[in-house]
């Protein structure tokens, strides 16, 4: 088993080479799974300050240790950004989403079979095949974009990329904290070498928005998404839609905007007719692998439904209330 350090501070933390990173969504599959051999493990556990929340005008604050259970059940954010607060509280089950934590759930590694086997030393682990590719890939992208044909594993990655969030890094060398947009965090390599994921930063959400996030998976609980969608909407006084965000998960390496979506729902009526038309676009520029076709008429029927349930939703008050928090909301 690899060892285990427990850092008291985050320069403890970063003066520790060589090592993996952990919060609470892989930290045990880590140390029980040699999928990194023998390269010791850091748990960020007893470092003070990361599971604390604070909102005020300019938007949001959530620490890197924050608890997913918290972030869905804190009334500020189920407030003001609804589609994080759902997405955080329909993953996986009760026991899960009051371990995991939001960085451990951002950073966590792939959840491909073939990554995960000690045995395999596939492309993401410096080898030279994708062994889903010539095996079994029915839970893997239907976006083919990259040479690893696995869907990015994280639920709130695709919420906070729906609210254009950024992320707070400590880099070995950087007089400051790093912002870096959510997007650039999520893509292969994204995290520096040696960072460290301190928090994360959500913008002042829009007065008079909707949104609602849906999730299609083989079972209610303790179960992977096969697609995910979460959708923000803004109807003006005319009736039409003036703003729209549409984000995809479990469907393609990294977590997807459909900007084609968001276009074409502007200026749009809110209807059935506007939502058939634009839940019929989500598959556009697929390229399926051949165990994962059928993901892509659930796309449609997940974005479809979206777009119905965040047209339905109650809007968001232009008032946003100060509320500081730690651990427990």
């Amino acid at each position: 088993m690899p060892a285990l350090y427990l850092p008291k501070t985050l320069d403890e933390a970063l003066a520790l080479p060589g090592t993996r990173r952990a919060g609470g969504t892989d930290l045990q599959e880590l140390r029980h799974l040699p999928i990194f051999g023998a390269q010791p493990i850091v748990d960020l556990r007893d470092i003070t300050g990361l599971d604390r929340m604070g909102v005020d005008e300019q938007g949001a604050w959530i620490g890197a240790s924050t608890i997913l259970q918290h972030v869905a059940d804190h009334p500020s954010i189920a407030a003001r950004w609804p589609g994080l607060a759902q997405a955080c509280g329909a993953l996986a089950n009760p026991q899960i989403r009051n371990v995991a934590t939001l960085a451990g759930s951002l950073l966590q590694a792939p959840r491909c079979w073939y990554y995960r086997h000690p045995d395999y030393a596939c492309l993401r682990k410096g080898g030279d095949t994708c062994y889903s590719r010539g095996g079994d890939h029915s839970l893997h992208v239907c976006f083919d974009t990259q040479p690893c044909a696995a869907p990015h594993p994280s639920t709130p990655a695709m919420a906070l990329l729906a609210y254009e969030a950024q992320v707070e890094l400590l880099v070995p060398g950087d007089a400051a904290p790093r912002l870096v947009a959510i997007d650039q965090l999520v893509a292969p390599d994204g995290l520096p070498a040696g960072a460290l994921l301190t928090a994360i930063k959500l913008g002042p959400p829009l007065p008079e928005e909707r949104a609602a996030y849906v999730r299609a998976s083989n079972r209610a609980f303790a179960e992977w998404a096969l697609v995910e969608v979460l959708v923000r909407l803004r109807i003006a006084t005319d009736g039409t839609i003036d703003f729209a965000r549409v984000a995809v998960g479990a469907v393609a390496p990294t977590p997807l905007r459909l900007r084609a979506l968001e276009d074409a729902l502007l200026g749009s009526k809110p209807d059935a007719e506007t939502f058939a038309r634009v839940a019929a676009l989500a598959p556009a520029g697929a390229k399926a692998l051949p165990m994962t076709h059928y993901k892509l008429a659930l796309l449609e029927a997940s974005v479809l439904d979206a777009l119905e349930r965040a047209a339905a939703a109650t809007p968001t008050t232009a008032a946003i209330p100060t509320l500081t928090t730690g651990a427990t909301p």
